[in-house]
């Protein structure tokens, strides 16, 4: 009973960890790539979406709740101004996405699910993969939930770009420190 208590802590303060943490790392895509905001709620360079993959690489399921949290929390306006369908399901969009394709391509054994043992080409096939579904993914609930001045054949490019740069260089910068620390555990002291 005492191990069952322990891990639903656990998992509970690492869903509230990575729904902060993707908050904050929200709103320094915004602070630092504000320039390159093609629309509201797309960038052309949307670091947030590596984020995505290694919340959900490294926790799981807990990291795939902890986006859907603050996804919602990010999409706050929404519901105050009574579009509490599009805030709930942008939340899903941005949390479940990545989850499932990792989901399906860690069954399908076509990826590992440590991000240490990805070769270059598998995270440049996640990444664009994962970019695909989740700018598919909001534009189709963007679609089906009428969002205004939306024109999906035109605003999934941007939100795809944006995706595939911004997890691009959230991963090989997180594979690259990954690396260089497994390196200096295998060194041997001078």
């Amino acid at each position: 009973m005492i191990t069952l208590l322990r891990d639903a802590l656990e998992k509970t303060a690492l869903t509230f960890i990575s729904a902060v943490l993707f908050v904050a790392f929200f709103q320094f895509n915004g602070w630092i790539f504000s320039s390159f905001e093609y629309s509201e709620g797309i960038s052309w360079i949307f670091l947030p979406a590596g984020f995505r993959v290694i919340l959900v690489l490294v926790l799981g399921f807990p990291g795939a709740l902890g986006l859907i949290l603050g996804g919602w929390f990010i999409d706050r306006a929404l519901f105050e101004q009574g579009n509490i369908t599009l805030g709930f399901m942008n939340g899903l969009a941005g949390g479940l996405t990545p989850w499932l394709v990792l989901k399906y391509l860690t069954q399908r054994q076509w990826l590992s699910p440590q991000l240490q043992t990805l070769n270059v080409l598998q995270l440049l096939n996640l990444t664009l993969i994962l970019s695909a579904a989740s700018a598919l993914t909001y534009q189709l609930v963007w679609l089906l939930l009428e969002r205004p001045h939306l024109n999906i054949w035109v605003d999934i490019w941007p939100m795809f770009v944006g995706n595939a740069l911004g997890a691009l260089l959230m991963l090989y910068g997180f594979k690259f420190v990954l690396d260089r620390l497994a390196g200096r555990q295998s060194q041997p002291p001078h």
